[in-house]
Protein backbone atom coordinates (compact mmCIF):
# COMPACT_ATOMS: atom_id res chain seq x y z
CA UNK A 1 0.00 0.00 0.00
CA UNK A 2 1.05 3.96 -0.84
CA UNK A 3 2.48 5.12 2.45
CA UNK A 4 1.42 8.55 1.24
CA UNK A 5 -2.23 7.52 0.70
CA UNK A 6 -1.93 5.67 4.09
CA UNK A 7 -1.12 8.64 5.85
CA UNK A 8 -3.55 10.58 3.83
CA UNK A 9 -6.34 8.41 4.90
CA UNK A 10 -5.42 8.27 8.91
CA UNK A 11 -5.52 12.30 8.77
CA UNK A 12 -1.89 11.97 9.91
CA UNK A 13 0.02 15.60 9.47
CA UNK A 14 2.10 16.02 6.30
CA UNK A 15 5.16 16.11 8.44
CA UNK A 16 4.56 12.42 9.70
CA UNK A 17 3.52 11.07 6.64
CA UNK A 18 7.27 12.50 5.22
CA UNK A 19 9.30 10.74 7.83
CA UNK A 20 7.40 7.67 7.84
CA UNK A 21 8.50 8.01 4.17
CA UNK A 22 11.99 8.65 4.94
CA UNK A 23 12.36 5.37 7.29
CA UNK A 24 11.14 3.30 5.05
CA UNK A 25 13.53 4.39 2.67
CA UNK A 26 16.16 3.74 4.87
CA UNK A 27 15.56 0.53 5.88
CA UNK A 28 14.71 -0.59 2.29
CA UNK A 29 18.50 0.80 1.38
CA UNK A 30 20.91 -2.33 0.16
CA UNK A 31 18.10 -4.17 -1.11
CA UNK A 32 17.36 -6.40 2.21
CA UNK A 33 15.04 -5.33 5.41
CA UNK A 34 16.21 -3.85 8.29
CA UNK A 35 16.00 -6.90 10.31
CA UNK A 36 18.73 -8.96 8.34
CA UNK A 37 21.37 -6.34 8.68
CA UNK A 38 22.03 -7.69 11.99
CA UNK A 39 23.66 -11.22 11.71
CA UNK A 40 24.44 -13.84 14.49
CA UNK A 41 28.30 -14.53 14.63
CA UNK A 42 27.73 -17.82 13.24
CA UNK A 43 26.53 -16.77 10.45
CA UNK A 44 29.48 -14.65 9.82
CA UNK A 45 31.94 -17.48 10.03
CA UNK A 46 29.81 -19.13 7.67
CA UNK A 47 30.14 -16.20 5.29
CA UNK A 48 34.17 -15.86 5.85
CA UNK A 49 34.23 -19.18 4.93
CA UNK A 50 32.70 -19.18 1.89
CA UNK A 51 34.31 -16.17 0.85
CA UNK A 52 37.40 -18.01 1.23
CA UNK A 53 36.65 -20.85 -0.88
CA UNK A 54 35.64 -18.40 -3.48
CA UNK A 55 39.14 -16.56 -3.43
CA UNK A 56 40.78 -20.04 -3.76
CA UNK A 57 38.77 -20.77 -6.59
CA UNK A 58 39.34 -18.05 -8.80
CA UNK A 59 43.23 -18.57 -8.29
CA UNK A 60 42.99 -22.40 -9.31
CA UNK A 61 42.20 -21.08 -13.24
CA UNK A 62 44.09 -21.87 -15.91
CA UNK A 63 46.35 -19.55 -17.45
CA UNK A 64 44.92 -20.43 -20.84
CA UNK A 65 41.47 -19.37 -19.24
CA UNK A 66 43.03 -15.79 -19.25
CA UNK A 67 44.93 -15.82 -22.77
CA UNK A 68 41.43 -16.28 -23.79
CA UNK A 69 40.00 -13.71 -22.29
CA UNK A 70 42.61 -11.58 -23.13
CA UNK A 71 42.68 -12.68 -26.93
CA UNK A 72 38.56 -11.70 -27.56
CA UNK A 73 38.64 -8.77 -30.01
CA UNK A 74 36.48 -5.93 -29.33
CA UNK A 75 33.76 -5.80 -31.30
CA UNK A 76 34.91 -3.18 -34.68
CA UNK A 77 33.17 -0.12 -34.36
CA UNK A 78 30.28 1.07 -37.15
CA UNK A 79 30.59 3.41 -39.78
CA UNK A 80 27.93 6.20 -39.51
CA UNK A 81 26.15 5.86 -42.18
CA UNK A 82 26.31 8.68 -44.63
CA UNK A 83 23.19 11.08 -45.02
CA UNK A 84 21.74 11.10 -47.91
CA UNK A 85 21.19 14.22 -49.87
CA UNK A 86 17.94 15.70 -50.25
CA UNK A 87 17.42 16.38 -54.00
CA UNK A 88 17.45 19.92 -54.72
CA UNK A 89 13.78 21.32 -55.18
CA UNK A 90 12.84 22.38 -58.46
CA UNK A 91 11.58 25.89 -58.92
CA UNK A 92 7.95 25.70 -60.02
CA UNK A 93 7.31 26.95 -63.79
CA UNK A 94 4.97 29.85 -63.92
CA UNK A 95 1.49 28.77 -65.08
CA UNK A 96 1.15 28.79 -68.60
CA UNK A 97 -2.58 29.96 -70.05
CA UNK A 98 -4.77 28.26 -71.89
CA UNK A 99 -5.20 28.58 -75.84
CA UNK A 100 -7.48 30.57 -76.70
CA UNK A 101 -10.78 29.44 -78.92
CA UNK A 102 -9.57 29.91 -82.97
CA UNK A 103 -11.60 32.88 -84.33
CA UNK A 104 -11.67 34.30 -87.82
CA UNK A 105 -13.41 37.50 -86.70
CA UNK A 106 -12.11 40.54 -86.12
CA UNK A 107 -10.63 41.41 -82.71
CA UNK A 108 -12.51 44.17 -80.84
CA UNK A 109 -9.92 45.86 -78.71
CA UNK A 110 -11.30 48.43 -76.47
CA UNK A 111 -14.15 48.96 -73.86
CA UNK A 112 -17.58 47.13 -73.86
CA UNK A 113 -19.63 49.98 -72.15
CA UNK A 114 -22.48 48.05 -69.80
CA UNK A 115 -25.72 50.13 -70.14
CA UNK A 116 -27.35 49.94 -66.68
CA UNK A 117 -29.97 46.55 -66.04
CA UNK A 118 -33.81 46.95 -65.67
CA UNK A 119 -36.87 45.04 -65.45
CA UNK A 120 -40.45 45.59 -65.90
CA UNK A 121 -43.13 43.60 -65.77
CA UNK A 122 -44.65 44.40 -69.02
CA UNK A 123 -41.10 44.00 -71.23
CA UNK A 124 -39.09 42.07 -68.96
CA UNK A 125 -35.02 42.10 -68.44
CA UNK A 126 -33.38 45.06 -70.76
CA UNK A 127 -29.88 46.27 -69.91
CA UNK A 128 -27.01 43.93 -68.42
CA UNK A 129 -27.87 41.40 -65.87
CA UNK A 130 -26.83 38.11 -63.94
CA UNK A 131 -28.90 34.77 -63.80
CA UNK A 132 -27.77 31.89 -61.38
CA UNK A 133 -28.98 28.96 -62.65
CA UNK A 134 -29.49 26.47 -59.36
CA UNK A 135 -27.46 22.69 -59.84
CA UNK A 136 -29.11 20.61 -62.29
CA UNK A 137 -31.20 23.20 -64.06
CA UNK A 138 -30.98 24.40 -67.05
CA UNK A 139 -30.09 27.82 -68.71
CA UNK A 140 -33.48 28.17 -70.74
CA UNK A 141 -35.59 27.13 -67.81
CA UNK A 142 -33.80 27.17 -64.57
CA UNK A 143 -34.64 26.98 -61.84
CA UNK A 144 -32.92 29.76 -60.42
CA UNK A 145 -31.71 31.19 -57.98
CA UNK A 146 -33.62 33.90 -55.92
CA UNK A 147 -31.50 37.60 -55.00
CA UNK A 148 -33.87 38.76 -52.38
CA UNK A 149 -31.90 41.75 -52.71
CA UNK A 150 -31.70 42.70 -56.24
CA UNK A 151 -33.00 45.62 -57.27
CA UNK A 152 -35.34 43.62 -59.34
CA UNK A 153 -38.96 42.65 -58.83
CA UNK A 154 -37.84 39.52 -60.50
CA UNK A 155 -35.56 38.66 -58.31
CA UNK A 156 -34.17 36.15 -59.81
CA UNK A 157 -32.24 38.73 -62.17
CA UNK A 158 -29.46 40.65 -60.36
CA UNK A 159 -28.86 43.74 -62.43
CA UNK A 160 -25.62 45.21 -62.95
CA UNK A 161 -24.33 48.50 -63.66
CA UNK A 162 -21.04 49.94 -65.17
CA UNK A 163 -18.29 50.68 -62.79
CA UNK A 164 -15.67 52.92 -62.78
CA UNK A 165 -13.26 51.67 -66.14
CA UNK A 166 -17.39 52.01 -67.96
CA UNK A 167 -17.34 48.23 -68.45
CA UNK A 168 -15.24 45.41 -69.65
CA UNK A 169 -12.12 45.77 -71.36
CA UNK A 170 -10.30 43.97 -74.11
CA UNK A 171 -6.95 43.32 -74.46
CA UNK A 172 -5.90 43.90 -70.93
CA UNK A 173 -6.96 43.19 -67.18
CA UNK A 174 -8.91 44.64 -64.81
CA UNK A 175 -7.55 43.53 -61.40
CA UNK A 176 -9.42 43.74 -57.77
CA UNK A 177 -7.70 46.28 -55.47
CA UNK A 178 -6.12 44.99 -52.60
CA UNK A 179 -7.21 44.28 -50.57
CA UNK A 180 -10.41 42.70 -52.75
CA UNK A 181 -12.97 42.33 -50.03
CA UNK A 182 -13.88 44.62 -46.80
CA UNK A 183 -16.52 45.03 -43.86
CA UNK A 184 -17.64 42.88 -41.51
CA UNK A 185 -19.24 40.77 -43.97
CA UNK A 186 -16.32 40.35 -46.74
CA UNK A 187 -18.00 41.97 -49.55
CA UNK A 188 -16.30 42.52 -52.65
CA UNK A 189 -14.44 45.89 -53.49
CA UNK A 190 -13.86 45.55 -57.12
CA UNK A 191 -15.36 48.33 -58.93
CA UNK A 192 -13.78 48.67 -62.34
CA UNK A 193 -15.75 46.88 -64.90
CA UNK A 194 -19.07 46.73 -62.42
CA UNK A 195 -20.56 48.65 -59.10
CA UNK A 196 -20.73 45.90 -56.12
CA UNK A 197 -24.04 44.58 -56.12
CA UNK A 198 -25.56 43.38 -53.08
CA UNK A 199 -26.31 39.67 -53.61
CA UNK A 200 -28.03 38.02 -50.50
CA UNK A 201 -26.76 40.88 -48.49
CA UNK A 202 -23.30 40.84 -49.19
CA UNK A 203 -21.49 42.82 -51.96
CA UNK A 204 -20.57 40.94 -55.36
CA UNK A 205 -18.29 42.03 -57.94
CA UNK A 206 -16.03 41.03 -61.06
CA UNK A 207 -12.72 41.64 -62.25
CA UNK A 208 -10.27 40.37 -64.38
CA UNK A 209 -6.44 39.47 -63.79
CA UNK A 210 -3.31 37.62 -64.99
CA UNK A 211 -3.73 34.84 -62.82
CA UNK A 212 -6.72 33.46 -61.74
CA UNK A 213 -7.27 33.68 -57.98
CA UNK A 214 -9.80 30.80 -57.59
CA UNK A 215 -7.03 28.33 -59.76
CA UNK A 216 -3.80 29.74 -59.70
CA UNK A 217 -3.52 29.28 -63.30
CA UNK A 218 -2.70 31.98 -65.92
CA UNK A 219 -5.54 33.47 -68.02
CA UNK A 220 -5.44 35.73 -70.63
CA UNK A 221 -6.60 39.07 -71.08
CA UNK A 222 -10.57 38.33 -72.47
CA UNK A 223 -10.70 38.61 -75.86
CA UNK A 224 -13.66 39.71 -78.48
CA UNK A 225 -13.45 39.17 -82.20
CA UNK A 226 -16.38 40.31 -84.58
CA UNK A 227 -17.33 38.30 -87.99
CA UNK A 228 -20.18 39.71 -90.03
CA UNK A 229 -21.98 41.13 -86.85
CA UNK A 230 -21.67 37.78 -84.73
CA UNK A 231 -19.40 37.79 -81.30
CA UNK A 232 -17.42 35.16 -80.17
CA UNK A 233 -14.32 34.95 -77.95
CA UNK A 234 -12.88 33.77 -74.09
CA UNK A 235 -13.43 35.53 -71.32
CA UNK A 236 -11.62 33.18 -68.93
CA UNK A 237 -10.16 35.59 -66.99
CA UNK A 238 -13.67 36.65 -65.64
CA UNK A 239 -14.09 36.14 -61.73
CA UNK A 240 -16.17 36.91 -59.09
CA UNK A 241 -15.55 37.69 -55.54
CA UNK A 242 -18.14 37.61 -53.22
CA UNK A 243 -17.76 36.82 -49.36
CA UNK A 244 -14.10 36.20 -49.27
CA UNK A 245 -14.55 33.29 -52.12
CA UNK A 246 -13.50 33.81 -55.27
CA UNK A 247 -15.66 31.73 -58.48
CA UNK A 248 -14.06 31.64 -62.27
CA UNK A 249 -16.92 33.00 -64.01
CA UNK A 250 -15.50 32.71 -67.48
CA UNK A 251 -15.62 30.75 -70.34
CA UNK A 252 -13.96 28.71 -71.25
CA UNK A 253 -12.08 28.04 -67.49
CA UNK A 254 -8.87 28.78 -67.05
CA UNK A 255 -7.67 24.85 -68.25
CA UNK A 256 -9.64 25.06 -71.33
CA UNK A 257 -12.08 23.23 -69.91
CA UNK A 258 -16.17 23.76 -70.24
CA UNK A 259 -17.94 22.12 -67.33
CA UNK A 260 -21.68 21.85 -66.92
CA UNK A 261 -23.53 23.76 -68.48
CA UNK A 262 -20.65 26.37 -69.19
CA UNK A 263 -21.51 28.06 -72.74
CA UNK A 264 -18.85 29.59 -74.94
CA UNK A 265 -19.01 33.45 -75.74
CA UNK A 266 -21.89 34.65 -78.43
CA UNK A 267 -23.41 37.53 -78.93
CA UNK A 268 -24.02 40.69 -81.45
CA UNK A 269 -22.77 43.90 -82.90
CA UNK A 270 -23.99 46.43 -84.95
CA UNK A 271 -20.32 48.52 -86.58
CA UNK A 272 -22.22 51.45 -87.38
CA UNK A 273 -23.67 52.16 -84.19
CA UNK A 274 -21.70 50.24 -81.38
CA UNK A 275 -24.25 48.47 -80.00
CA UNK A 276 -23.61 45.15 -78.41
CA UNK A 277 -24.76 42.40 -76.71
CA UNK A 278 -22.61 39.46 -75.17
CA UNK A 279 -23.73 36.21 -73.32
CA UNK A 280 -21.99 33.48 -71.76
CA UNK A 281 -22.43 30.80 -69.24
CA UNK A 282 -20.32 29.04 -66.92
CA UNK A 283 -20.28 26.78 -64.52
CA UNK A 284 -18.90 27.04 -60.41
CA UNK A 285 -16.67 24.52 -59.51
CA UNK A 286 -16.01 24.54 -55.84
CA UNK A 287 -17.26 26.72 -53.65
CA UNK A 288 -20.55 27.82 -51.53
CA UNK A 289 -22.02 28.23 -54.96
CA UNK A 290 -21.00 24.47 -56.60
CA UNK A 291 -22.51 23.39 -59.91
CA UNK A 292 -24.46 26.75 -60.20
CA UNK A 293 -23.87 28.56 -62.72
CA UNK A 294 -24.15 32.13 -64.13
CA UNK A 295 -25.55 33.23 -67.08
CA UNK A 296 -23.83 36.91 -68.13
CA UNK A 297 -26.02 39.25 -70.31
CA UNK A 298 -24.35 42.40 -71.06
CA UNK A 299 -25.35 44.88 -73.40
CA UNK A 300 -24.39 48.78 -74.46
CA UNK A 301 -22.19 50.17 -76.96
CA UNK A 302 -18.17 49.41 -77.56
CA UNK A 303 -15.82 51.93 -77.72
CA UNK A 304 -12.46 51.13 -79.29
CA UNK A 305 -9.60 51.87 -77.72
CA UNK A 306 -7.80 55.18 -79.45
Amino acid sequence: MDIRASAKLNGAPRRLAGLIIVLVALASLGGAPLAATASSPPARAADAAVAEGVAVATQAKSPKSKHKSAARKKPAKKKPAKKKKKPAKRKPSPPVPAPAPVSYGTPLVGTFKIAPGAFSATGGPAGSYLRMVLAGGTIAAGPYFDNLFSGSSDKTYTLITPGSDGGLLTGSYQPAPSPAFGGLLNSALANRIMAPQAFEGINFSVSTQPVDPQTGQAVPPPGINDLDGKLDGEVAAVTAEWANNYFNQGTPKPDGSTPGLTQPVTGTYDAGTGAYVLEWASTIVGGPFNHFTGYWHLAGTFQPSN
